[in-house]
């Protein structure tokens, strides 16, 4: 009884007074959604790659990395709808080359547009069937600079992530077992196995859910995913809900977006449903979460 009492005021703290429940993910057009907030230090950095990016893909117009690094560049600063013109016709410049598919299929779940997420990501899957995987360079790198994902590692990840929030848990499954087989880095495994681990929950696959636990290593080095490491924690130490939902006030901005969506999804499986929802609920009211897979999750949730 004490741990629920605990556990209702911090809920009622977490709570958002006037939210009203959410709908379905809808493909959005330009100027609909929230831009990433970044601090003016940061903005002008990040304008200034933008531009270098378009003056490279200007004077090598043949060159696919230049037309990738300014899709992504144009993404960093919320220009979701130009990143996709950009990756398009790179895809009509080099037909074959996976990138331009993954990335497009990342921004399309950006925009909510999961139907041109599957058929982008499906495809490059296909693309890169029997090849050779490659490192992917991180276009905002993590603190030790070290790269941890590769090009199929991100095809398998993000066609898991549009399956799941379509609410196709056994076609997220398999593409998440699939992205298993590529995640040789400890970070991209554990981020995997963490939304494989609620694809297997929510397709109602519990035995095999509880049987993949038993493989992770909860003390597991890491450079950066240390949210997922600790929603994957929550289940495998049983974690009280008030002492979980302490962890969630402790962590900011898209951190709190990806460790409160698994937050929610854990409260619910311990029959927490009014605390989930409160959760998803403070998640989705902050606008600076937009574009984090944890926002889009919540969002979904709460329909």
């Amino acid at each position: 009884m004490k741990s629920r009492n605990i556990l209702f005021i911090a809920v009622i703290a977490l709570s958002v007074s006037g939210s009203s429940m959410a709908q379905s993910l809808v493909c959005q057009q330009r100027g609909t959604y929230s831009l990433p907030t970044l601090s003016n230090a940061s903005r002008q950095r990040m304008e200034a790659q933008l531009d270098k990016a378009r003056a490279d893909a200007r004077s090598s117009p043949d060159d696919a990395d230049a037309l990738i690094w300014l899709g992504r560049r144009q993404a960093y600063l919320g220009q979701y709808h130009d990143a996709i013109d950009t990756y398009g016709r790179g895809l009509q410049a080099h037909t074959g080359d996976a990138r331009f598919l993954r990335h497009r299929g990342h921004r399309w779940i950006t925009l909510r547009c999961l139907d041109s997420a599957v058929s982008d990501l499906t495809l490059a899957s296909k693309w890169v069937k029997g090849k050779s995987d490659e490192v992917e360079p991180d276009g905002m790198p993590n603190d030790k600079n070290i790269p941890t994902s590769t090009l199929q590692s991100n095809i398998w990840y993000h066609l898991g992530l549009a399956y799941y929030l379509k609410g196709h848990y056994n076609k997220a499954v398999k593409a998440y077992r699939s992205c298993l087989k590529v995640s040789k880095n400890n970070d991209m495994y554990i981020a995997t196995a963490n939304w494989y681990h609620l694809a297997l929950r929510k397709a109602g696959k519990h035995k095999a859910a509880a049987r993949f636990l038993k493989t992770i290593d909860p003390s597991v080095p890491l450079i950066e995913n240390e949210d997922y490491l600790a929603i994957l924690k929550l289940y495998i130490d049983q974690t009280e809900p008030s002492k979980a939902l302490q962890g969630l006030l402790e962590r900011k901005e898209l951190s709190s977006a990806s460790y409160g969506y698994g937050l929610g999804e854990y409260l619910l499986s311990r029959g927490e449903r009014k605390g989930a929802m409160d959760v998803f609920m403070r998640i989705t009211a902050d606008p600076s979460n937009w574009s984090s897979f944890g926002y889009i999750a919540a969002k979904n949730a709460l329909k």
